[in-house]
């Protein structure tokens, strides 16, 4: 009886938690099981918050610090137990970070300085202390996880001012690491796709003295401020796991240094381009962002972008127009793109920062950059962060062939 009682309770626990959990996926998502499974997971745990504010705890969005973990600063990192790399804790011009070398016969190694990702906002090096150490297990590169300081208590520019510092101690005095200072690239998804493309951007239109880096590997990148309105963002704004447009614009609002505690409202007037006035949107940086630098399939959403009737912000506007514009916030509104490092892109096709990715790839390739794009059909935002009993194969491939690329560069 009561065997039943239990049975019972279960099965419709799971037919109901499986209810709840779902949502209809885009045609063509790789692995859309498992995706499925990865999606529903961000969904039940969307409705705990939903239940947390209505109990008077206030929205996640507007009080995200509750979902940031603090900077783990001693003890050992989870991947040195492995024992087959070096992993140690370090501080690099100030900025703790975690440093991974494998055995190696070379006096100086090649070095690979990883940012993560998170939105300026979430994440750690610890957090993602199994990615560096993939990274320096497939690539036989010292790899170096950056811990840069994060929104919304250390707004813009302080994350990427670290990330700076850090790589151009590295450039400088990488030998007192063993490291090989002509032969260093950067790399990161999503917010840290963002740091490596700044990184690349900054220290070779601006520091001549020193050693250029080789490389930049941008996986999802997050690049612009200025439209959240491009077709990406039209067509999977809630529809796929980890990044929707409600959470990337609350991002961007932390990392603004907007007000915390109004991050609901800073999220729906950017998602509606209400944070910019119309000057601004017409002025020349609209060449920078323009959906006629993205191949001809992806110039027109194929949902249609509700209407928008009320006006800008002027406030908000005069607090981020001049941010938007700064390339250390957007590599995309840089007007000279030209002598950067060869790149490679991992676009995802079902990811509302697909666009910026795919424009940021053109802008390249016209300034003369050698630039490698792998489009992962099928996959969407921070893929290949998915846990590995539910990463698709679109994630594996953009991991793969992102460690294809930077082994390449040891030859050149």
């Amino acid at each position: 009886m009561w065997l039943k009682i239990i049975i019972t309770l279960l099965t419709t626990s799971v037919v109901a938690l499986a209810i709840i959990g779902y949502t209809p996926l885009p045609a063509g998502v790789k692995d859309p099981v498992k995706t499925q499974i990865f999606m529903g997971c961000f969904k039940i745990f969307h409705i705990v918050m939903q239940v947390r504010e209505y109990l008077g705890y206030g929205s996640v969005y507007n009080n995200i610090r509750v979902l940031q973990r603090e900077r783990t600063l001693v003890g050992d990192p989870p991947s040195s137990k492995y024992g087959d790399i070096k992993v140690t804790r370090d501080k690099i011009a100030d900025v703790p970070v975690i440093i991974y070398r494998p055995p190696t016969r070379e006096l100086y190694s090649p070095a690979l300085i990883y940012f993560h990702g998170g939105g300026w906002v979430l994440g750690t090096a610890d957090e993602m202390d199994t990615k560096a150490y993939n990274y320096a297990k497939a690539t036989n590169m010292t790899v170096i996880n950056v811990d840069y300081r994060r929104a919304p208590q250390f707004p813009f520019p302080i994350p990427i001012q670290d990330c700076l510092d850090v790589t151009r101690y590295i450039l400088q005095k990488g030998d007192e690491y063993g490291i090989d200072v002509n032969s260093i690239g950067v790399a990161g998804e999503s917010a840290g796709g963002n740091a490596a493309a700044v990184v690349a951007l900054i220290l070779t239109k601006t520091r001549p003295d020193l050693p250029l880096l080789k490389f930049q590997v941008l996986s999802y990148p997050s690049l612009q401020g200025f439209d959240f309105r491009l077709p990406s963002y039209v067509d999977y704004q809630n529809t796929m796991p980890c990044l929707t447009a409600k959470l990337s614009a609350s991002f961007r609002s932390l990392y603004f240094g907007l007000d915390e505690h109004k991050t609901d409202y800073y999220a729906k007037i950017f998602s509606e381009n209400r944070h910019i006035s119309p000057e601004f949107r017409k002025s020349k940086y609209s060449e920078y962002v323009n959906v006629n630098l993205l191949p001809k399939e992806f110039r027109t959403p194929n949902k249609t972008a509700p209407v928008v009737t009320e006006p800008y912000d002027p406030q908000v506007a005069a607090k981020v127009e001049p941010i938007i514009v700064n390339p250390l916030f957007s590599p995309l509104m840089a007007p000279d793109l030209s002598g950067l490092p060869l790149a490679y892109i991992h676009v995802c096709e079902f990811d509302v920062l697909r666009d910026d990715a795919l424009m940021y790839a053109r802008r390249l390739k016209d300034a003369g950059v050698s630039v490698t794009l792998h489009f992962g059909y099928g996959g969407y935002h921070a893929d290949t962060l998915v846990p590995e009993l539910l990463q698709s194969e679109s994630g594996k491939a953009g991991f793969e062939t992102a460690c294809a690329f930077i082994n390449s560069q040891r030859q050149v």
